[in-house]
């Protein structure tokens, strides 16, 4: 098989400069000195399993597809991986980033008709998946509109830094409703102002019918420019969540967490439905 490569090399018969017949063997003229060396075009015996390849390089100028076809075996993985995987892995990419954006502008909003923080979640997994469950089934009219959010991350609201900056954000965005959380960090957040007392947040009603030992009383302690505190007034800031975690945990606890109500709740209605739920109030 010949494949046109290059230059061929051949000879002038006479002397182009003088005329002089070419002596055997020679590539000057002997009269004259000049070269006889005569440049055409370049026959390269190309072995058969090189062919394809040879082919490939010397068909530049014929389009991708048309080298492609004529192409075989290796030579032709090889040219597709050259030409094309580049460009088929780009496009992926850019379908797969062009189709996330889409998705991202087109899925509905979705706005939590409850929102809790959880410190140190006191469910065992299955006692947390119930509990969403339920408040979702208590609470979610229109699915693809509304969602529960219980955000059991925080390590802790007094201790670990990121915890309570993740949680600062969150009251700034005027989203969180609720904090399930231990006694202890109960009082810490009461002293920052962060939490309202309960029984302005749920229905006299409902207040009246929780039993009194659930109700956790707070004397909130705030500090002064001169670096003396000064005590509040005591009221119920917590409501003790121990026969819920037993109930919903399905065994016996001593963990001491309540669930209280942040400074910038407004959401009242789906609160005492909640607070019904937790504590079985028909």
């Amino acid at each position: 098989m010949k494949i046109s490569l290059g230059e061929k090399v051949n000879y002038y018969a006479k002397c182009p400069e003088c005329g002089t017949p070419r002596a055997e063997g020679t590539e000057r003229c002997i009269n004259c000195g000049k070269s006889l060396l005569q440049i055409t075009e370049k026959d390269v015996k190309v072995p058969e399993d090189e062919a394809d390849m040879a082919l490939y390089k010397a068909r530049s100028d014929k389009s991708a597809s048309e080298n492609l076809k004529e192409l075989k075996g290796k030579s032709k993985l090889r040219y597709f991986v050259d030409y094309y995987l580049g460009k088929v892995i780009l496009g992926i990419l850019i379908a797969a980033l062009a189709g996330g954006l889409l998705y991202s502008f087109l899925k509905p909003k979705q706005d939590p008709v409850f929102y809790s923080a959880i410190v140190v979640s006191p469910f065992t997994p299955a006692g947390f998946q119930q509990f969403k469950a339920d408040v979702e089934n208590l609470l979610i009219t229109d699915p693809k509109h509304q969602n529960v959010v219980l955000d059991n991350t925080y390590s802790s609201l007094v201790a670990d830094y990121n915890s309570g900056m993740s949680f600062t954000v969150h009251m700034a965005a005027g989203e969180i409703d609720a904090i399930i959380l231990s006694k202890d960090e109960l009082k810490y957040q009461v002293n920052s102002e962060a939490l309202k007392p309960v029984d302005q947040v749920i229905s006299k009603e409902i207040y009246a019918r929780i039993p009194e030992e659930a109700k956790v009383k707070v004397v909130p302690t705030y500090p002064q420019e001169n670096g003396a505190f000064v005590e509040g007034e005591e009221a119920v800031y917590g409501l003790n969540l121990e026969k819920f975690l037993e109930r919903i945990n399905g065994f016996e606890t001593s963990s001491k967490y309540c669930i209280a109500f942040t400074s910038i709740t407004e959401n009242y209605d789906n609160i005492n439905a909640v607070v019904k739920y937790i504590f079985d109030i028909k």
